[in-house]
């Protein structure tokens, strides 16, 4: 064996020894491929090797590519870190793109479950540091589920949907930077923002009658507390929108969120993965 094969088998056991003394488990649940470096479990390390239950992962400036035994095929984007489970992928930070075989396999960001709706659905999800997740359907339909399970949109193909969670009334103080979404009413003069949980606000700040039974999003208010003779509290808007604004769509243990129709699927997405995927050449 030349000096060059011996360099590469050892890479290959270090990789496979990485692995092992992590912890995470005895028995693999697929494999995962790099043209350069990638941390596994704490481990930099080159080449394949095997993944098992719990392995934490995290590119640089290579892609990587996960292959399961269930069929499910992963690509993280470079600059991306990620936990991989039998049953789903927890993404912490950058990009990934999943592409489903008929198994139940998630990815999961920032509390959100993103569900492939059937087998070749392929789609892109990522998330960034002010932790908005933005999901992309390239093929097939992908639902969005919280925390508790409940159902909170679906991403149809050639769709790129945006999550936040929006800076709610649980727990905010007086004067707190708002974000809400919600229908306005008008009674006796008075706007109100009445959002999907049945929480009611005054508005104030701006001439609201053109958005009278529309569903707008607050996109700059301030919240004063029970500030009205009735307990209603008062959002004083600075600026609000209704173009995109798709609503609130869940409140579960105070955590809600909304969404906007981003733009076409692919348009941000998936091109990173794409242009980096072969990496820096290997040693």
């Amino acid at each position: 064996m030349t000096a060059k094969g011996y360099l590469a088998a050892f890479m290959l056991f270090s990789f496979s020894c990485a692995y092992a003394s992590s912890g995470s488990g005895s028995i693999g649940i697929g494999t995962v491929s790099v043209r350069g470096n990638i941390r596994v479990d704490g481990y930099t390390v080159q080449g394949n090797g095997t993944l098992f239950d719990g392995t934490a992962l995290e590119t640089s400036q290579a892609t990587a590519t996960l292959r399961l035994d269930n069929g499910t095929e992963i690509t993280m984007a470079i600059n991306s870190r990620g936990i991989v489970y039998r049953d789903r992928l927890v993404l912490l930070q950058g990009q990934s793109e999943l592409k489903a075989s008929g198994s139940s396999f998630s990815l999961e960001a920032d509390g959100l479950r993103v569900v492939p709706g059937g087998p070749n659905t392929l789609g892109v999800v990522s998330v960034n540091s002010e932790k908005t997740v933005q999901v992309a359907s390239l093929t097939g339909e992908l639902g969005i589920v919280d925390d508790a399970g409940l159902s909170l949109a679906h991403v149809s193909p050639g769709t790129t949907m945006s999550f936040r969670q929006a800076t709610g009334p649980a727990g905010a103080a007086n004067g707190t930077s708002v974000t809400e979404t919600g229908m306005v009413s008008v009674d006796n003069g008075q706007y109100y923002l009445t959002t999907s949980d049945g929480t009611k606000y005054l508005l104030t700040g701006k001439d609201f009658q053109k958005y009278v039974g529309k569903k707008v999003v607050v996109v700059n208010g301030t919240l004063q507390l029970a500030t009205t003779a009735s307990g209603i509290s008062t959002i004083v808007v600075s600026s609000l929108s209704i173009n995109g604004a798709v609503g609130i769509f869940g409140t579960t243990a105070g955590v809600v969120w909304f969404t906007t129709i981003v733009a076409a699927a692919g348009t941000g997405l998936g091109v990173g993965i794409y242009e980096a995927t072969k990496g820096p050449s290997s040693p």
